[in-house]
This record gives C-alpha cells, structure tokens and sequence, in this order.
C-alpha cells in the first residue's frame, strides 16, 4: 500500500511523517455525484496522522514523500481490530451461556470478552506492535498528481 506524507522530523535512520487520513471518495471520478460521499464525510476524519516510518532515502523534514507498507500487515491488523473482538464476542457468550446459562450471564461473559480483547490489543500494541516501523519511505515526490495523487494539499489538511 502507498501513500503520500510530509515528514515531520528525523531521528537519524526513522522519520515522523504526517498524512491526511484518506476516504473511500479519494480520487474518485464522480467527485460527489454518487452520495457515497455524505456517508464517507460523516465517518472519515480529515484530521492528520502521524506514524514513524524507516528512512532509508535520508529524507528531510518538510520535503513531501511516497510511504509504503505491507498491505497483508494492515489488513492483518484491521482483522485483528476488526474481527478478533466479534469473534472472542461471540465465543464468551457462548461459554457464558453453556456454563452460567442463556440470557442475562452470556451477555455479560460476552461484554467481558469483548473488553478483553481490547486490552489485549493494547497490549500487543504497546509491548510488540511498536518495535520497528512497519513503514518506509520509498522515494521523495515533487509532483503528486503525475503518481495519480490528487494533490500535496490532500496531505496537508489538518
């Protein structure tokens, strides 16, 4: 997965870079014509983030760059986000329900489940998710819109 961002600061071989948090309207053709776009205005942020990538390329702060990441490690990391809780939801329910019995017991072993797994998650990300950047820097970009990004604008909004 790419993407573009401006780097913040640079700490020998890492860098801070910030991006715009990107919509599922981004670049598209129809630029509202669809009304998928009030949805996407409502749930996506066009707040700035800031993530530490690997700077091999030795960029500096200011200058606008091309980011990369392993699109099986964010999709692994939205299932785990994502899918994990329902799941372990599910399960602490059904564990709830078998040993405590049906109603009231399996939807609090299912709210406990629930609860932790995001502790567990915060965790994960605490002790083991932040070790390395997960994250590079691939190459320096004077003009976005010749890569098919819309503009540098889209990565300064704030």
């Amino acid at each position: 997965m790419r993407q573009l961002a401006r780097v913040v600061e640079v700490h020998g071989e890492r860098a801070t870079v910030s991006s715009s948090r990107r919509s599922m309207c981004e670049g598209c053709v129809k630029s509202g014509g669809c009304g998928h776009c009030d949805l996407s205005g409502i749930i996506a942020s066009n707040r700035a983030m800031q993530a530490e990538a690997l700077n091999p390329i030795g960029a500096k702060p200011g200058e606008l760059v091309e980011l990369e990441s392993d699109s099986a490690r964010v999709l692994g990391y939205a299932a785990l986000v994502f899918l994990l809780p329902i799941a372990v939801c599910a399960l602490f329910w059904f564990l709830g329900s078998r040993l405590f019995g049906e109603g009231i017991p399996g939807v609090i072993a299912a709210a406990v489940g629930f609860a932790l797994t995001f502790f567990g998650i915060a965790l994960f990300d605490r002790f083991l998710g932040k070790k390395t950047p997960r994250i590079t820097i691939v190459r320096r970009v004077t003009d976005p819109e010749s890569l098919g990004y819309l503009s540098a604008e889209s990565v300064d909004r704030e």
